[in-house]
């Protein structure tokens, strides 16, 4: 379960260091661009899609500097973890982390590059074994004092929060593969459902051609496992289509409500797009039935009669009254 635990330590590292720069970002929203999925922009007008869009945006940068850097941001994570080892070998992976951080930020840098560098200078110093995405973001929030005494603690408190956040996660994801093994067991002695448990457990989301491939069966035979799957309720379908489905299990059940749903399709017409005649055949029939449904209102005629009543009137009394 290492790719799933790392997938969701990273959705949410990089949902916090972009919450500290001033995008909320919701991490279900995050993980369906990142596989490739169509999620649901929820703002109610251009300005709050908008801004649900740079979120998004700036999230996914935050989680390319975690899991997959390119080549320039590789650059500046070397120059940061060459910052980071100057002072760990002194003072300890921690402090020594803490100290360079704040040398890094003091010096005009950017807080990614040294995010992405604490991972493989732990690594190096044989505090992590996994490159888990320990950030301490949230000491870096406004109104975070930062003197040397009150900045340090905060930072590595902020560490303790992370490193508890994904031992509690990794507990439940672990408890959801053990309950969906047992209820997927009581198959013959030749069944692969249990090894597919297993691999679907090691995948945030598979599909049956992948699932195939890992257990060396027909793609056919992993589709009739993962249907099985669904109608006992141990997996998830996650992008609301009838071709080329992923499936989770069901820890990843808020992925689905995230992702848009397919379109739905027109009765009587065929897949693909419908050819420029036939469109234009549609328009032309709307366009009738409209001309046909039209029917002129009743034009209305105002009625002046008591209004020229009343200026004959007035005409009168200043006759009078000029005699």
């Amino acid at each position: 379960m290492r790719d799933v635990i790392l997938f969701r330590s990273r959705l949410e590292a990089a949902r916090n260091c972009a919450a500290v720069d001033g995008y909320l970002v919701d991490p279900w929203h995050l993980a369906a661009v990142l596989e490739g999925l169509r999620p649901r922009i929820r703002g109610q007008n251009v300005f709050e899609r908008g801004t649900e869009i740079d979120a998004a945006r700036a999230a996914f940068t935050q989680y390319q500097w975690l899991a997959r850097p390119t080549g320039l941001q590789k650059e500046a994570i070397a120059q940061a973890r060459a910052v980071a080892q100057s002072l760990t070998q002194s003072l300890g992976p921690f402090v020594g982390s803490a100290m360079a951080f704040r040398q890094w930020v003091e010096a005009g840098e950017s807080r990614a590059p040294f995010r992405g560098a604490l991972m493989e200078v732990w690594r190096e110093d044989g505090v992590l074994r996994t490159p888990l995405p320990l950030t301490g973001a949230a000491a870096f929030r406004s109104g975070t004092s930062w003197g040397v005494r009150t900045w340090v603690p905060c930072w590595l408190r902020a560490l303790e929060d992370e490193a508890d956040a994904i031992r509690i996660m990794t507990r439940t994801l672990e408890a959801s593969w053990r309950n969906a093994r047992l209820q997927a067991g009581g198959q013959r002695r030749t069944s692969r459902a249990l090894a597919a448990i297993d691999v679907i457990a090691a995948h945030p989301v598979i599909s049956a051609s992948t699932l195939a491939a890992r257990l060396s069966m027909s793609i056919k035979a992993a589709c009739q496992l993962l249907e099985r799957f669904l109608k006992k309720g141990l997996i998830v379908e996650v992008t609301h289509r009838s071709a080329r489905r992923l499936f989770a299990l069901q820890d990843m059940a808020p992925l689905r409500e995230t992702v848009q749903p397919r379109a739905q399709v027109v009765p009587g017409r065929k897949r693909g797009r419908p050819p420029a005649s036939a469109a234009e055949d549609d328009m032309n029939v709307a366009d009738t039935e409209s001309v046909q449904d039209f029917s002129p209102l009743e034009r209305w005629v105002p009625d002046y009669s008591e209004l020229e009543a009343a200026m004959a009137m007035i005409d009168r009394l200043m006759e009078k009254t000029c005699l």
